[in-house]
């Protein structure tokens, strides 16, 4: 019988662990080919947290011997906000018959000294001699 675990996602900024709503959080796990399937896609509610995502883990008697197979599988995680820099992990630890809480700090970005938040500075291209 196939065993599960679940991954909680937990963003937050500050000391004070502000809650940060709105951010995107991918969990992605391996595939056959080496490469990475997207598993779950969700936005952080008003308390900065997921969902909880079923993901497959393995069979706790598989880790019983030694030499035996681990007793977690491992998935990769990125979450990312427009005001904040990303953040990516790897190797989150997925045990079966428990909930995985990951708690995601994330750094804010830096605000323009000018004031003005919503307009990037145009970048001027100086024209090549010819």
């Amino acid at each position: 019988m196939p065993q599960t675990g679940s991954l909680t996602v937990r963003a937050f900024t500050s000391q004070a662990q502000l809650p940060v709503p709105g951010a995107t959080v991918i969990i992605s796990g391996p595939s056959e080919d080496g490469r990475r399937n997207v598993l779950s896609i969700q936005t952080t509610d008003s308390s900065g947290t997921t969902k909880p995502v079923q993901l497959a883990a393995p069979d706790p008697s598989l880790s019983e011997e030694p030499g035996g197979a681990a007793p977690f599988s491992d998935y990769a995680l990125v979450v990312e906000h427009p005001d904040y820099y990303l953040a990516t992990f790897e190797q989150l630890q997925v045990f079966p018959g428990v909930e995985t809480v990951q708690n995601v700090p994330l750094m804010p970005l830096p605000q323009p000294a000018n004031g003005d938040g919503d307009a990037a500075s145009p970048v001027v291209v100086t024209p090549q001699p010819l």
